[in-house]
């Protein structure tokens, strides 16, 4: 991804000078993602304790190697990451068990978001991948996936999906379009086919940074993009682009969940962070200010905000397990057939 190397060079340099000094070290994402947990999250709970969290951004991947390389003193003791990467965290014995009396706040949680931690960490938040486009320049309302993917093809617009690089592309993207192209979580060829026939079509560029995608809509570079609900929803209401229309195409918006997990030998005080980030006033804060789902069933969103966030029943949720075993291979076969 562009940018996350120096990101996470930069995060090394800052948690080298500061992480000592703070009580929590907490890897998590940027933008307006890292803005919202300060303010909806971090903050309240030095409030509320009178401890310090150094938050340290970067590539999740690289957290779990760095963990791995020290695990009797690991550089983290809480994490945020992709459902992949969670995974991850679990087969090399780098998570803690979740357990009711460590984080009471588990009854009021989605118990379908809270199963998917498998017992070592929990669905902090969701994205759902849909199209964002121009409503100037795409005549045709977006409705479906397989339409968009056609109208690609047909070369009747300019289109970003994300590159296989960017974390989370295997299930939000590849796997989407896999499976409505006749595939599924064990055989991308279909999509990578369908992808080949839309780069034919000479009007098809791919995404690795957030950023890219709202900097060539902005310049009209391209005219849709496959893209966040929560990011789209800031880029047409808070950036005033009203040309611009946001949609969850049928049959379904790909899933991106976010866990949060205790690192093992981490920072007890991390389950007082946990609980605390889980509650019902941080989540609805959070999803308010992000546009993104949550998983508090007691959380309450503000006013403007409720219509755009995504409902957990309007979600493709892959087997991010078998998309997991498929890796390597779909990597190796994207590079031989799509390229870097």
């Amino acid at each position: 991804m562009i940018g996350y190397k120096w990101v996470a060079l930069l995060g090394l340099a800052v948690m080298a000078d500061s992480a000592c000094a703070a009580d929590l070290t907490v890897g998590a994402f940027g933008g307006i993602w890292e803005q919202s947990l300060r303010s909806c999250i971090v903050e309240p709970f030095e409030k509320e304790t009178g401890k310090t969290v150094e938050v340290v951004l970067g590539a999740p991947l690289q957290w779990v190697n760095q963990i791995d390389a020290n695990k009797a003193t690991p550089p983290f003791d809480i994490v945020f990451a992709p459902t992949e990467t969670a995974y991850l965290m679990i087969e090399k014995g780098l998570a803690e068990p979740f357990t009711a009396d460590k984080v009471p706040v588990l009854p009021e949680l989605n118990s379908n978001l809270v199963a998917f931690g498998e017992g070592y960490g929990v669905v902090f938040d969701y994205g759902a991948m849909g199209v964002i486009y121009n409503s100037k320049t795409v005549k045709t309302p977006v409705k479906t996936w397989d339409g968009f993917f056609n109208s690609i093809e047909k070369g009747e617009f300019t289109a970003m999906i994300p590159g296989i690089y960017y974390p989370g592309s295997l299930s939000s993207s590849l796997w989407n379009i896999s499976k409505v192209s006749g595939g599924d979580e064990r055989n991308a060829q279909p999509g990578l086919d369908r992808i080949k026939k839309m780069m034919a079509g000479g009007d098809l560029s791919f995404w690795s940074d957030p950023n890219q995608v709202l900097t060539a809509l902005s310049s009209g570079e391209v005219d849709a993009a496959m893209y966040w609900d929560g990011r789209s929803w800031a880029f047409i209401i808070d950036g005033n682009h009203p040309e611009f229309k946001f949609v969850t195409p049928e049959p379904g918006g790909p899933a991106a969940l976010t866990w949060i997990q205790k690192v093992k030998n981490g920072s007890d005080l991390g389950w007082k962070f946990i609980d605390s980030a889980m509650g019902a006033q941080g989540q609805g804060c959070f999803a308010s200010k992000t546009r993104y789902g949550i998983t508090n069933l007691k959380a309450v969103f503000d006013a403007s905000a409720a219509p755009t966030i995504t409902k957990y029943e309007d979600l493709a949720i892959p087997s991010y397990r078998d998309i997991n075993r498929s890796r390597e291979a779909w990597i190796e076969a994207w590079n031989k057939q799509i390229g870097r």
